[in-house]
């Protein structure tokens, strides 16, 4: 019964989906730094492509109307694996900051790292051509359905590329969404009916933890001093998770001195997000060199051993 209760508050939460009207961006100092659409930094991307989401399954009401099944359309970056043989692919998606300049540095090194150990990579940028102009985690289901679109996209549109293996790096939020993502209740949520492939394996940096059963591996990076979420529930998930750790499937790595965004390695000094950045104003985040470094190694070995064919 609890499990049934959690699964229907999973979907109302969910089904709070952002109707945002197109931006136009009239007033230039209105325009954010959410989206690639005005981030300089991503000028080295793909060009940006549009796709079309899974379709959400109909409600009863909807099928008593006739309705047709619709979904949501996303904006993603493709970065083509250099590889000729069938190649694993990696899916990146924001926090709930967006594709800040910071984040789209970060992520462009990701993808280029990852493209030149035989993996493609597609960027997910879920503010573009939207009205949202700061930071949010009211977002409904738009990571993860995007994520999962995505790989219905790489399977149908380039078959020869993908070795139908499928890997998704998120932090913050899009921490979160990987480890929801990688568990239970989503799976049995009816607003994921349509979904015909999962993902295989994911990396969550600074998400918030709690204790689930992972139905792919995973690996957890914080920073023992975020003050976006804490780090003593991913200890506390470590040590009362013996049977998943053992296992392999779930790694937590804790990084000393290490702040939220401990990944983004333009922000060198200690920054609070202001209220007109984000809903979670107040909140520190700063880059740490030894946690990314350490942290970068270890999430492209982990997807190595876990998404490439022998």
């Amino acid at each position: 019964m609890k499990k049934l209760l959690a699964i229907v508050v999973l979907g109302l939460l969910w089904s709070g989906v952002v109707n945002a009207e197109k931006y136009e961006g009239k007033n230039l100092k209105e325009e954010k730094e959410l989206s690639c659409k005005y981030n300089p930094k991503c000028k080295n991307f793909p060009k940006v492509k549009k796709i079309d989401g899974i379709k959400y399954p109909l409600t009863m009401v909807q099928k008593q109307r006739g309705e047709k099944p619709s979904g949501d359309n996303y904006y993603i970056f493709h970065f083509k694996p250099k590889t000729k043989k069938p190649a694993p692919y990696v899916v990146i998606i924001p926090t709930s900051g967006g594709m800040t300049q910071a984040a789209a540095v970060t992520f462009q090194r990701y993808a280029n790292k990852l493209v030149e150990k035989g993996f493609g990579v597609v960027i997910l940028d879920i503010f573009y051509n939207t009205g949202i102009d700061r930071g949010t985690i009211s977002r409904g289901p738009a990571a993860s359905m995007g994520a999962l679109s995505i790989v219905e996209f790489i399977k149908n549109k380039y078959p020869k590329l993908t070795n139908n293996k499928f890997g998704i790096v998120g932090g913050s939020r899009g921490g979160m969404t990987v480890l929801s993502l990688a568990g239970e209740l989503i799976r049995e949520n009816y607003l994921y009916k349509n979904v015909n492939q999962w993902f295989d394996a994911g990396v969550a940096f600074y998400p918030s933890c709690g204790k689930q059963k992972l139905l792919m591996p995973v690996i957890v990076f914080i920073g023992e001093l975020d003050e976006w979420v804490s780090s003593v529930n991913c200890k506390m998930w470590k040590q009362r998770d013996p049977e998943q750790i053992a296992s392999g499937i779930l790694q937590i790595f804790i990084y000393k001195n290490a702040h939220h965004g401990f990944n983004r390695e333009m922000i060198k000094n200690l920054s609070r997000a202001s209220e007109k950045d984000h809903d979670f104003a107040g909140r520190v985040s700063q880059y740490n060199e030894e946690a990314d470094k350490d942290s970068e190694i270890k999430m492209i070995e982990f997807f190595e051993k876990k998404l490439k064919l022998q």
